[in-house]
């Protein structure tokens, strides 16, 4: 922590739940005001505002993009669970249709039910490695998000340019 202008500068860390009220307005004197909930107002100048607005789409795109990846992954893990179930129902049939006297339409259900096992299984196998692979990504975004500020304070720019 460190005294600027009279004022305290520190890192803090807020994680707000959706309930939590937001307010963003100007003033008179070149400054805006984010209001949190009831206890906690931020002072901002014009160049904070305008930084937030050049990021507010990117943020806004990349959380579109996490949800669109969040939803491929949960439909193939959901789809090699559909396969599964269906393999088992076919096994079954199998048996009840081999104990029928139509062999023929067994092993057309048991080559069925195989088939739909190995889909299940890369597609629960291919669901693993992408949720695995987006945490890799979040960690290693998080990671160039500090080191890009840190060369951004070292070049002598208040931040990383957002594209």
């Amino acid at each position: 922590m460190s005294w600027v202008d009279r004022q305290v500068v520190t890192s803090v860390g807020l994680r707000l739940t959706e309930g939590v009220s937001i307010d963003l307005r100007g003033s008179l004197d070149s400054q805006a005001f984010l209001a949190i909930g009831d206890n906690v107002e931020i002072t901002l100048g014009e160049s904070h505002l305008r930084a937030l607005r050049d990021q507010a789409a990117t943020a806004l795109r990349d959380m579109a993009r996490v949800d669109a990846a969040e939803d491929v992954v949960g439909d193939a893990y959901h789809a090699g669970a559909q396969a599964l179930t269906a393999a088992d129902v076919a096994r079954r049939e199998a048996g009840a249709a081999r104990a029928a006297g139509a062999g023929e339409q067994a092993d057309l259900a048991e080559r069925a039910a195989a088939r739909a096992a190995e889909a299940a299984e890369r597609a629960q196998t291919a669901a693993r490695a992408a949720a695995q692979a987006m945490g890799q990504a979040d960690e290693a975004a998080e990671a160039a998000w500090a080191t890009a500020s840190l060369a951004a304070r070292a070049a002598g720019h208040r931040g990383p340019a957002v594209v």
